[in-house]
């Protein structure tokens, strides 16, 4: 096992720990700290993930993101190419569980280019401060941010932030990190 995929374990199985109020209460504690940041305000169209426990939970950021006009895209992704795009998400729009068991959008739904998505939060198992990220293991997100142009955030706990591994060439940092209780 490599040493990137020993620390994703290793954060997973203690994130899973984690009773499900308190994971309902910091997710919502994090989701607020985004909704201050400008970045988020500013954003026309996001691109979010449909999130599985122990991630940060994402529906109350897409039900705000609703509420406040900004239009919802999240991932389709593509097993075989492992290429990745954005598809616009509604309020009662059906879903489907894809291979990874990550929620995505039929292929019904409106494709976003690329260059309409403002804010990407991109998600992650660990993070250094420098925004650099060890996703879940698949690639999705590198290849995707390699021509992004918006903005990136990511949202994390405050035991996800280490500084225990060194980026590899092909990975691409988030602009900002927003860390529960705002550890920066």
């Amino acid at each position: 096992m490599t040493a990137k995929a020993t620390l994703r374990e290793q954060i997973l199985t203690d994130l899973q720990k984690m009773d499900r109020a308190t994971y309902e209460q910091r997710s919502r504690a994090i989701a607020e700290q985004l909704f201050q940041e400008e970045i988020w305000r500013k954003a026309v169209t996001i691109g979010i993930t449909i999130a599985r426990f122990p991630e940060i939970a994402t529906q109350s950021i897409i039900e705000r993101a609703w509420q406040e006009g900004k239009t919802v895209s999240i991932p389709e992704t593509n097993n075989k190419s492992k290429a990745m795009q954005f598809r616009v998400y509604k309020e009662g729009d059906e879903l489907c569980k894809k291979a990874l068991g990550l929620y995505e959008p039929l292929e019904s739904a409106v494709v976003v280019p690329k260059t309409k998505v403002d804010l990407l939060i991109v998600p992650g198992v660990l993070f250094r401060t420098d925004g650099y990220r060890i996703g879940f293991g698949a690639g999705f997100y590198d290849r995707y941010l390699m021509d992004y142009q918006g903005a990136t955030i990511s949202l994390c706990y405050r035991e996800q932030v280490t500084a225990d591994f060194m980026p590899e060439p092909h990975d691409l940092p988030v602009q900002k990190l927003v860390i529960e209780n705002n550890l920066k």
